[in-house]
C-alpha cells in the first residue's frame, strides 16, 4: 500500500515538473518564443543600423561641401542654375 502512494506520488510530481519545464513560464516554448523575437528584433535593428549609417554620411557629406548640398537641393527641389538649360523628357 506504502509502495503504491509513493509511486502516486512520484509521478505526479514527475508530471508537475515536466508540465512546468515545457509548458511554464520559464519553459521550453517560452524560450522558443522569445528566440523568435530577439531573432526579429535583431531584423529590425540590422535595417535600422543600414538607414542610420546611410543618414549619417549624407549629414556628412552635407557639412563638408557645398557640392553634396547642391546635389540635394538639385534631386529633391529640382533646383536650375542661372544659364542652365532644363530638358523634360514625357514618354507616351
Amino acid at each position: 500500500m506504502m509502495l503504491r502512494i509513493f509511486i502516486a506520488i512520484f509521478l505526479s510530481v514527475s508530471a508537475y515538473f515536466f508540465y512546468q519545464s515545457y509548458w511554464g513560464e520559464q519553459g521550453i516554448k517560452r524560450e522558443e518564443e522569445l528566440a523568435k523575437q530577439i531573432e526579429y528584433q535583431e531584423q529590425i535593428n540590422k535595417r535600422l543600423k543600414v538607414r542610420n549609417d546611410a543618414l549619417r554620411a549624407q549629414i556628412s557629406d552635407l557639412r563638408r561641401g557645398g557640392d553634396a548640398i547642391e546635389e540635394h537641393v538639385r534631386t529633391e527641389l529640382q533646383y536650375i542654375k542661372d544659364g542652365e538649360v532644363f530638358y523634360r523628357i514625357v514618354e507616351k
